[in-house]
């Protein structure tokens, strides 16, 4: 059973385009104290921008969001009711509300320093907004001398350059060309399409979807969101197998990432799904090599004892719902699919972040799954999503493994999340890495099945520095199952019909994996 939570795009639909008659009844006019040095990178004459103090004797600058729109090319919505401005810059969106810190960023709250305010008939930003929050994620390389007040917009930091395809002897092989080796999942559910989700990939979507096709690939789409770069391939229908690899590295120390497809008298591409760095085959079912069974499943309920995790403004403590939805999907995996289930908790008791791995590697676990609420100091920050052990690639993702690493400091050993992470992270990582493909591909299901099941946001698969997974010696994944922080969650999480749809949907893609990692005639 679905349920609807109205997003930040409630806001977008009834914002009407800016106008100068939205800046009506404006206060006293402020005149500038300083300029900002604006240097271009694409053709653009340097200019002064103004920029405002407008309260005393704080020394914090403002720059006029028309200011700010205008540079980074970005169009402007205006709620005058709300008091809100949406910016929208490349594939970005960013609300900023008029006296307050809270600036909304993909549906992601941030908090800055100071308020945003108003004068002069324009909403006024902080210019750590530039520096802080717009540089970091856009494609254009800003850059901000803040003593200096010079502002530096270079060329786009694209690290996928160009999409080529070649043709060879039995099929055709489409070449990514790359300025780093980036982790990768691709998956073949359409037939006759290859999607492929590169993490922290950055691409001129214009550039690769004017690339025409070649052979075996009939066109290739490109999609850029906030952390990632989807491609979408339309492959013939008469291509049987695929494998990816990386090649090189080439002479200018580039890598080349290439995904073959071969001709066969199959009338679609096998359904199957699979990530990861290392070549992959991907061959029919007459052709497959038995993989691995998935027997047995360690489930983590996080937190416990004196740990409760996170609470809710109403009381909901997080320890308390981990365990519920763990001991629902520990009863649907061993009465419905026939697995044997490893369970780091059954009872409120305090397990070490450490001491569960263990648990889940002794008893020969075959996947270990570790579940979680999330939390956010913004109650509208809201979803569902799940992370596989590697190094964050966001501050988003630091600090979420930084609030469950914290658990620790109830152990009563002295360790610390700090000292954990800068002398554990580098082995557990190398142990993991084994296991970076199926762990991935774990979390990727589990963000879909749980996207049929609930009605929330999918926030998507993330990578983080969790101590939970590092011990691990199997594929292991963190499900963040719903925000605590958010009002209207923290009911969906206490209500006993959610936690059953959200077991129910982890049961359902653990099974999926199982099919996917199995022997033929294993699966569903």
């Amino acid at each position: 059973m679905k349920r609807h939570i109205p997003a930040v795009a409630a806001v977008l639909a009834a914002a009407s385009i800016l106008t100068a008659s939205a800046w009506a009844n404006d206060p006293e006019k402020i005149e500038p104290v300083r300029t900002l040095g604006v240097v271009y990178g694409d053709g653009r004459a340097t200019e002064n921008v103004p920029l405002y103090r407008l309260a005393e004797p704080s020394e914090e600058l403002f720059i006029s969001a028309y200011d700010i729109a205008r540079i980074f090319r970005a169009t402007r919505y205006w709620n005058a009711g709300a008091r809100k401005l949406v910016l929208r810059v490349e594939s970005h969106s960013f609300m900023l509300t008029v006296d307050t810190r809270v600036v909304v960023v993909d549906d992601e709250p941030v908090l800055m320093r100071i308020p945003v305010s108003y004068a002069n008939g324009s909403v006024m930003v902080p210019l750590e907004f530039v520096s802080s929050i717009l540089a970091p994620i856009t494609l254009e390389q800003i850059e901000l001398d803040e003593e200096r007040l010079v502002m530096t917009i270079g060329s786009p930091r694209y690290n996928i350059t160009s999409v080529d395809f070649e043709e060879g002897e039995g099929g055709t092989r489409a070449v990514l060309t790359m300025t780093e080796e980036l982790l990768y999942h691709i998956d073949s559910e359409t037939p006759g399409l290859l999607r492929l989700k590169i993490y922290g990939g950055r691409l001129n979507t214009l550039k690769i979807n004017a690339t025409e096709g070649l052979g075996l690939f009939n066109r290739v789409r490109a999609e850029q969101t906030g952390h990632d770069a989807y491609l979408f391939f339309d492959v013939d229908r008469s291509a049987e197998t695929f494998r990816v690899e990386f090649i090189g590295p080439s002479t200018d120390n580039r890598r080349r990432l290439a995904i073959h497809v071969e001709k066969g008298d199959l009338p679609e591409i096998p359904d199957v799904d699979f990530a990861g760095r290392r070549m992959t085959e991907i061959l029919d079912d007459s052709r497959r090599q038995a993989g691995r069974e998935i027997v047995r499943v360690a489930i983590d309920p996080g937190h416990g004892g004196i740990d409760k995790g996170r609470v809710g403004p109403n009381g909901l403590m997080e320890k308390e719902v981990n365990l519920d939805i763990a001991m629902r999907l520990r009863d649907i995996l061993v009465s419905e699919y026939g697995m044997e289930v490893i369970m780091t908790r059954t009872e409120d008791v305090l397990v070490p972040l450490m001491r569960r791995a263990e648990i889940a590697n002794s008893e020969g676990a075959d996947i270990f799954v570790s579940l979680h609420c999330n939390g956010w100091f913004h109650p509208d920050a809201g979803g569902y999503e799940t992370f596989f052990l590697s190094q964050a690639k966001t501050e988003e993702a630091t600090r979420l493994a930084m609030e469950e690493n914290a658990s620790v400091q109830f152990e009563g050993n002295g360790a610390s999340p700090e000292v954990l992470d800068d002398l554990g992270f580098m082995l557990w990582d190398m142990v993991q890495n084994e296991f970076v493909t199926e762990s991935s591909e774990l979390a990727e299901l589990i963000q879909r099945k749980l996207g049929d099941a609930v009605d929330i946001r999918n926030r998507g698969v993330k990578q983080a520095g969790l101590i939970v997974l590092k011990g691990c010696r199997m594929p292991a994944v963190l499900v963040e199952s719903a925000f605590l922080s958010n009002p209207r969650e923290e009911r969906l999480l206490a209500d006993r019909q959610f936690r059953e749809e959200v077991a129910r949907g982890i049961a359902e893609a653990i099974q999926r994996y199982r099919a996917r990692s199995s022997v033929p005639g294993a699966g569903e």
